[in-house]
């Protein structure tokens, strides 16, 4: 069928709509789909296929005009996080789901996307989380949804979604990558636009166009679903993908050239700081700039030296005393547009250490201390902002520093940030890194991409 006969059929059904919104005794049996997807590029391919589809068995199609809802309610939605990022149409949406309809959001897979899908999801109990890449298959949980439906090399999703998952669908090897959630009456089915253009390319079968039409057959029949699918147990946001990677004091030494690197400052062996070390280290690998350790045995004033190379993020942690003039030069840095990232984490028989951090950090206003309780941890922004309980462990305090993570009703600071003259300046309880995962994601998505002068 022609792109031109497509779209015929697709204004024809909407007529065919309007006229059965006149007679509600017709409006009760139709079951009208409503595609809300882009009007250009791949999307836009896969929406036209999709009202053929549709109407092949039995369901009516309706195109979206100006993001609004038809005379007719539709029974189910068809829409990507690039069309919802208006609040008042989430809120439409949300009612929609609630009163009993079925949703189908399509989500891409960059950061943008992700952020803008959970910004509508968040109040269904659910979070999409950015993950590293997965070379595993996708496959697919035993429902109706997916049932002899094989699904070709899609690459990795780089996602997982957690929280209050009702009914999971697909997963690529511990990512949980598809699934619905109950909401009122009605439900939602997150799905990756990476599975729906699945053989768009030419692929027999276009399994993507068919895992599609089955999601939206069974949007708002998820409670029924439910009866089919495996018991899985979902972690929560904080808790999704807290593997700890093995403790590393491996990283190569240099003393001089740090030209477009990161400089590491922190080859502590106690405090837990080799599995500290490594948690970091795996955040920053995800600039794609490489990471080199500061030799600082048998030297004066190392950092001094080191400097000069003009490092793009250095990064300092509670180890080891820093003389006047490496607090000077660090301060020069920063001052001049340089970043700093600053870890602070020691037990009460080594607090000396924190001291020996606290000495550099006056020199931007800020100190650190333990005494921190722990509680419930909230982020200012952010892919994840309730983060959950955290530890007790170091305090951050400062008159200029912004809040990043604060902890209590007494709101308590385990992280926060400081734009110094032309630079930046970011300082974190590494401590909660081992303990929260979503605590991990503010370092890798927010702060290190900050320091960096990304988005």
């Amino acid at each position: 069928m022609s792109t031109v006969n497509r779209i015929h059929l697709v204004r024809a059904a909407a007529a065919v709509v309007i006229m059965v919104a006149a007679v509600p005794s017709l409006a009760q049996d139709a079951e009208t789909v409503l595609i809300d997807l882009p009007s250009a590029g791949r999307l836009a391919v896969v929406s036209a296929e999709l009202v053929s589809v549709l109407e092949s068995r039995g369901m009516h199609a309706v195109e979206s005009v100006a993001g609004q809802l038809p005379a007719l309610p539709p029974t189910r939605i068809v829409t990507d996080n690039d069309s919802i990022r208006d609040p008042q149409r989430q809120q439409v949406l949300r009612q929609f789901v609630k009163e009993g309809g079925g949703l189908i959001l399509i989500i891409g897979r960059s950061r943008r996307h992700i952020e803008q899908a959970n910004s509508f999801v968040n109040p269904f109990g659910i979070e999409i989380i950015p993950v590293s890449s997965s070379l595993k298959p996708v496959e697919f949980y035993a429902t109706p949804v997916a049932s002899e439906l094989d699904m070709p090399d899609v690459g990795s999703l780089r996602m997982t979604i957690a929280g209050q998952v009702t009914v999971p669908i697909a997963r690529q090897g511990e990512n949980l990558v598809c699934t619905g959630t109950v909401y009122g009456q009605g439900g939602v089915i997150l799905l990756p636009a990476s599975l729906v253009l699945a053989g768009a390319d030419g692929d027999a079968g276009r399994p993507g166009l068919e895992l599609l039409a089955r999601c939206i057959r069974w949007s708002d029949k998820l409670p029924e679903l439910a009866s089919y699918a495996p018991a899985v147990q979902v972690p929560g946001p904080a808790e999704a993908g807290l593997e700890i990677p093995a403790g590393r004091t491996d990283l190569p030494r240099e003393s001089r050239d740090f030209a477009g690197a990161i400089l590491y400052d922190c080859q502590a062996t106690k405090d837990q700081w080799p599995q500290i070390t490594a948690v970091v280290v795996q955040a920053l690998q995800e600039s794609g700039l490489p990471i080199r350790a500061l030799a600082v045995a048998g030297r004066d004033d190392p950092l001094v030296e080191a400097l000069y190379s003009w490092p793009e993020l250095v990064v300092l942690g509670t180890w080891r005393q820093y003389s006047v003039p490496e607090q000077a030069a660090v301060y020069q840095y920063v001052a001049a547009g340089g970043s700093l990232l600053v870890l602070a984490h020691a037990h009460t028989d080594r607090q000396i250490r924190l001291v020996y951090l606290s000495e550099l950090l006056t020199y931007f206003g800020a100190v650190c201390s333990l005494g921190r309780p722990g509680g419930s941890a909230q982020a200012t922004g952010g892919p994840i902002e309730q983060l959950g309980d955290i530890p007790g462990g170091v305090r951050v305090r400062g008159r200029s520093i912004e809040p990043l993570i604060t902890v209590g009703s007494r709101s308590y600071l385990a992280a926060g940030y400081l734009e110094f003259e032309n630079g930046r300046l970011a300082v974190m309880d590494a401590g909660p890194l081992l303990k929260n995962a979503g605590y991990r994601l503010q370092l890798s998505q927010r702060v290190v991409p900050w320091l960096l002068r990304g988005d």
